[in-house]
């Protein structure tokens, strides 16, 4: 059975549980956790911990918290990599027909945010947008020559983890040349958790292919999906990034976001973007003003409450709540 885990802060030092109550879902529920017998420094050395005694051994004692108290799971030192367009209903609302070519970017390690800290809106953003998705965790290398399988999916995906890939749809549409990395990659732009779900190599095919989330922003679900229904599963894209590029234990995969973010694309838009390529201010201007008729997006006091569940093993993973600041 995979593990819950939950990285918590005690007096500013980071500490690794095993979660014995259920899942929280908002920073003031109270959690009972099983203190864990590591001092791994990093969300690697934990995989490399639990691969070694196939197991994690705790203290025998619990303790209670507050939410509040978690932290991200996964530790900077990860390098994130994301998937895009990856549900079709997604691919639709964005203007993009059938999907033929995984896409791939990335986004800075140092946007890792507690799954109940604050989300800030950087000056000068407009259009600051959601995207809830299923993150994994590599606990084993991707180099060159990589061909990762179903039947060996388990040997390179040690977890899985709740993320929201924030986004600036602004800076990623109206900057030069498109720049989504700037757009996806401000501080506080990917609260993680709370739960690191460690799985055993066994484990994860059946697990991957069934995982259940949803947001819910102003009063209602906007976000509703499960993992069958990705384009590109685990196994393809794990090869194609290795064909591409290294990764190495510890490092996080975004595989992509459903249907019901904010940003909705219109043959308008398209017209806007084809006509003022080389002129970023216009382009930018017209984007905004042409994309705040639809919705005002993520405004100073609008919270978001995201919720990941094993539907394979019948598990809650719990939830993030976060405010905009």
């Amino acid at each position: 059975m995979p593990i819950s885990v939950v990285r918590y802060k005690v007096d500013g030092e980071a500490r690794w549980g095993r979660l014995v109550s259920t899942g929280p879902t908002r920073p003031d529920d109270l959690v009972t956790v099983e203190p864990l017998v590591s001092s791994a420094p990093t969300t690697a050395a934990l995989l490399a911990e639990y691969d070694a005694k196939g197991d994690l051994p705790g203290s025998g004692a619990t303790v209670s918290l507050a939410a509040s108290g978690i932290t991200s799971p996964v530790t900077r030192d990860a390098t994130i990599i994301c998937q895009g367009l990856n549900y079709n209903d997604h691919a639709a609302e964005s203007g993009h027909g059938a999907r033929k070519a995984n896409l791939l970017f990335s986004k800075a390690s140092s946007s890792l945010n507690g799954p109940y800290d604050d989300i800030i809106r950087p000056d000068g953003v407009e259009l600051l947008d959601y995207e809830a998705e299923i993150g994994i965790v590599l606990r084993k290398a991707l180099t060159a020559g990589t061909l990762v399988s179903e039947a060996d999916v388990g040997d390179y995906v040690g977890a899985v983890v709740l993320c929201n890939d924030v986004s600036a749809r602004d800076v990623m549409f109206g900057a030069s040349f498109l720049q989504w990395f700037q757009g996806k990659s401000y501080r506080t732009f990917c609260p993680a958790g709370p739960v690191l779900y460690l799985l055993k190599p066994e484990e994860a095919a059946s697990v991957l292919g069934d995982l259940s989330l949803t947001l819910d922003y102003r009063g209602s679900t906007r976000q509703s999906a499960n993992s069958a229904q990705q384009i590109y599963k685990a196994p393809e894209t794990l090869t194609q990034i290795a064909a591409l590029l290294d990764l190495k234990p510890g490092d996080l995969v975004l595989t992509g976001t459903p249907g019901g973010v904010l940003a909705q694309g219109s043959p308008t838009l398209a017209r806007i973007m084809a006509a003022n390529l080389f002129d970023d201010a216009i382009r930018r201007a017209e984007l905004v003003a042409e994309s705040k008729k639809v919705d005002p997006f993520l405004q100073p006091g609008d919270t978001l409450t995201l919720r990941l569940r094993d539907e394979a093993n019948g598990v809650d993973l719990g939830g993030q709540f976060s405010r905009i600041a």
